[in-house]
């Protein structure tokens, strides 16, 4: 995937969404699962190189859990948003293959996964905007990815089924977020 063709995905609902391989398979390796370890590396990062500023409590042991159950978690995520996507869908009487719905729920959370390279500033108000760009960011390829790979048509329904989606994908992301800050304050 050419970076170029992945900004389209922001915008439009045709071409490039068009040109994805949507295999399962690969979409897991090949995406989903190097992806995924970018915030558990930076979380280990931003541990061992400021970490004590913010958590004083926290240890080398801790930030390595944090970081392994954050992994397993955010995997276990992508997998239960794309079945809630299909869920949804079916719901709203729209038939369409878990492949195209995991193709829609990785490809919306890869700037939530590259926002996490705001960790290499020891800024929480740096990281924080940083992961507001990421989710407004997500939230565009949520939309134009349902539109396009479930082959939908009607704008209502479309924003519908990405407010409940991103909905679910907050919660979500709280979770995992709440996974690194409990252990980290005790």
């Amino acid at each position: 995937m050419v970076i170029p063709y992945y900004l389209k995905m922001l915008y439009t609902s045709n071409t490039a969404w068009e040109e994805i391989d949507q295999s399962v398979v690969k979409t897991l390796f090949y995406m989903v699962l190097p992806l995924s370890l970018l915030p558990p590396v930076m979380i280990l990062y931003a541990g061992f190189e400021y970490g004590e500023s913010f958590f004083t409590a926290a240890n080398e042991v801790v930030w390595i859990s944090s970081a392994a159950v954050f992994l397993v978690a955010e995997l276990i995520t992508v997998m239960l948003m794309a079945w809630a996507i299909k869920n949804i869908a079916a719901s709203r009487g729209i038939e369409t293959d878990y492949r195209n719905t995991l193709t829609v729920t990785s490809f919306s959370a890869v700037p939530m996964w590259l926002s996490s390279f705001a960790l290499f500033l020891p800024n929480p108000l740096f990281v924080i905007s940083m992961v507001l760009l990421g989710l407004l960011t997500s939230i565009c390829l949520n939309y134009y990815g349902t539109k396009n790979l479930l082959h939908m048509h009607e704008e209502l329904e479309v924003a519908s089924i990405t407010h409940t989606t991103i909905s679910l994908g907050v919660v979500a992301w709280v979770f995992l977020v709440t996974l690194i800050v409990i252990p980290l304050l005790w």
